[in-house]
């Protein structure tokens, strides 16, 4: 299935560097966005080693394999190499003697026939866009989402707010970690999402939705325009962004 792409990553209006690193390989349409956590340098270490660690095991792999391969290896293949990238950040950061370990949220796209394979760890998200429809693909691991219904505040005693933005799973924070996966189906006119959480904690939803419909089939146009309306919307943190559009086969 042909598709086009582009992706950028921007240090936003608040933050000194861009502790956010964006992987792609568009040969084998693989996209990976990381955003990286520790301070003094080490989230940008941990967001680079993951995306890396990851973009090149997979590439290595669809290689070396010149048989059709099933989903189930595509699947395996994805979240072997996110677990090998967390253990590649977190005895890094063991053999750096840090006293809190860098890590890194992380979301993979490997876009194959007409599915893509997404693995994800953290608050790093997918997204598709289907005509009018804006689809979150990914769950954060974050305690708002796991722990912060009413239910939940009421049985700890926590006042709203309290932990909202803490993660629950980061890529280097553990030496195993249980990677997400989820794959979904893709159809001509679709766009494919992959940001850090500089993009969607300073652009609504309906805003998303609205840039890409936008941007047509011009993805560079989607990417530098979600990256501007989220520095216009505070630009608090690092903002990373990989678009990719699904087109007809006849635009070719």
């Amino acid at each position: 299935m042909p598709i086009v792409s582009a992706y950028k990553s921007d240090t936003g209006r608040r933050r000194r560097r861009n502790e956010d690193f964006v992987w792609v390989n568009e040969s084998t349409s693989l996209f990976i966005v990381a955003d990286g956590m520790g301070g003094h340098e080490a989230g940008e270490v941990a967001s680079q080693m993951a995306a890396t660690t990851v973009g090149e095991l997979i590439t290595s792999e669809l290689k070396v394999k010149t048989e059709p391969i099933l989903p189930a290896i595509v699947t395996q293949m994805i979240i072997e190499a996110v677990e090998e990238a967390n253990k590649t950040v977190y005895h890094a950061a063991k053999e750096a003697g840090q006293k809190r370990h860098m890590g890194t949220t992380i979301v993979v796209a490997l876009v194959r026939s007409s599915v893509a394979y997404i693995s994800h760890v953290g608050d790093a998200r997918a997204y598709l866009v289907r005509g009018s429809t804006l689809m979150q693909l990914t769950q954060d691991d974050s305690w708002k989402v796991q722990f912060g219904t009413q239910e939940s505040r009421s049985k700890f005693d926590i006042p709203e707010g309290k932990f909202e933005h803490i993660l629950t799973k980061a890529i280097g924070q553990d030496a195993t970690l249980n990677p997400s996966f989820t794959e979904v189906k893709l159809t001509p006119g679709d766009w494919l999402l992959l940001c850090s959480d500089g993009l969607w904690n300073m652009v609504e939803d309906n805003q998303i939705l609205t840039e890409l419909q936008k941007a047509d089939d011009n993805p560079t146009q989607a990417v530098d325009a979600l990256i501007a309306a989220a520095n216009e919307g505070g630009g608090k943190d690092n903002i990373s962004v990989a678009a990719i559009k699904i087109l007809p086969s006849e635009n070719v």
